[in-house]
């Protein structure tokens, strides 16, 4: 069964529905991974409502998918803000961390150098950062959804 533009759209909600509990409850590499998958969502929303024969050619490769999906020919005004949200996310996420302990996730983080100038627990700010980066990119992406459905 192909999922619709809608279907992506509300899954992509409903993920960030989850995200601060996810990360109030310590759950940081769940955080960390949903955060990504909604962003994904969100721009195969946006793919599949412009073209309903879209492919998943993009092999979970964040900035393809935002620039095929057109995501942000839609909020042009916005680009330097929503691309350095999508920067923060996409040096930090891969879909294969659904797989990642929290030790692994910790040395993925060390090993790509995410965390330098970080006191604390790096897995826990990292999974700051790409919450907020995605909760930035999601508020856009809606009210955009939303003004096309009128």
């Amino acid at each position: 069964m192909r999922l619709s533009a809608e279907d992506y759209f509300k899954a992509a909600s409903e993920y960030l529905a989850a995200l601060r509990k996810l990360y109030e409850n310590k759950e940081y590499v769940l955080t960390h991974y949903v955060s990504g998958l909604a962003i994904e969502c969100l721009f195969f929303a946006f793919k599949f409502r412009s073209d309903l024969n879209a492919t998943l050619d993009e092999r979970h490769d964040l900035i393809e998918l935002a620039h095929n999906s057109g995501f942000f020919d839609l909020v042009p005004e916005k680009f330097k803000e929503l691309n350095a949200a999508l920067m923060l996310i996409s040096v930090r996420w891969k879909n294969s961390h659904r797989y990642r302990s929290t030790k692994a996730l910790r040395r993925y983080i060390v090993d790509e150098g995410l965390h330098r100038r970080i006191k604390g627990d790096v897995v826990k700010e990292n999974s700051r950062i790409i919450m907020d980066a995605a909760l930035v990119l999601f508020t856009h992406g809606a009210k955009q959804w939303l003004l096309s459905n009128r």
